[in-house]
C-alpha cells in the first residue's frame, strides 16, 4: 500500500533514493558494528558476556528510534492526506448563480449589470464594502445598426469528400 500517491520529478527521486539508500548503509553499519562483537569468536567459543547486554541495549534504541521514525513519517503522511482531501473540496467550482443572486450581491442596477455583461476590456471601480461603485468600459460595443450585412451563402459550395475504409457500412445523409 502506497501512503504517498504523489510524483516527483526524475532529479528529487534520484536524490531520495541516494539518500535512502545511505540511511539504510549507515543503519547496516551501526548494527553490524554493535552487534559484530557477540559473534566474533575467541579461543573459548563466542564470547557472551557484559558487551553482549550493552549491543542489545543499543539494538534496542535503534529499534526505538527506527519505531519513531515510522510513527511520525505514517502521521505526517496521514496528516497530508487529510489535508489534500480538505482543499480539494476548497477547489471545487463556486456555486452558479443568477443575475438576480449576482446583482443583489453586488448591488447593482438593471443598467449597471447589462454595461459588464457586455463584451470588451473594461475597469470596475468599488466602494469601500465592496459592491460596484462604476464601471469604465474602454470599448465601446457596436450598435446593432452599425453592423455589416451577414454573408450571403455560397451558390456552389465546395466540399471535398474523402472515403474512409468502412463507408460501405454508413448510411448516406441527404439534406
Amino acid at each position: 500500500m502506497k501512503i504517498i500517491r504523489t510524483r516527483q520529478r526524475p532529479l528529487l527521486l534520484v536524490i531520495d533514493v541516494l539518500v535512502t539508500l545511505v540511511a539504510w548503509i549507515g543503519l547496516l553499519f551501526l548494527l553490524i558494528r554493535g552487534l559484530w562483537p557477540l559473534v566474533e569468536t575467541h579461543v573459548g567459543g563466542p564470547r557472551i558476556d557484559n558487551s553482549a547486554f550493552d549491543a542489545l541495549g543499543t539494538l534496542q534504541i535503534y529499534l526505538w528510534v527506527a519505531l519513531a521514525n515510522a510513527v511520525v513519517l505514517i502521521g505526517w503522511a496521514r496528516y497530508q492526506q487529510r489535508k489534500s482531501r480538505s482543499f480539494a473540496q476548497r477547489r471545487l467550482p463556486s456555486p452558479v448563480i443568477d443575475d438576480q443572486g449576482l446583482s443583489k450581491s453586488f448591488k447593482l442596477c438593471d443598467d449597471r449589470l447589462q454595461k459588464l455583461r457586455t463584451p470588451g476590456v473594461m475597469t470596475i471601480h468599488n466602494d469601500q464594502d465592496g459592491d460596484i461603485s462604476h464601471v469604465e468600459t474602454h470599448l465601446w460595443p457596436v450598435q446593432p445598426a452599425e453592423l455589416p450585412p451577414p454573408l450571403a451563402p455560397l451558390e456552389h459550395p465546395r466540399v471535398i469528400f474523402l472515403h474512409a475504409e468502412d463507408d460501405e457500412q454508413r448510411e448516406t445523409l441527404i439534406r
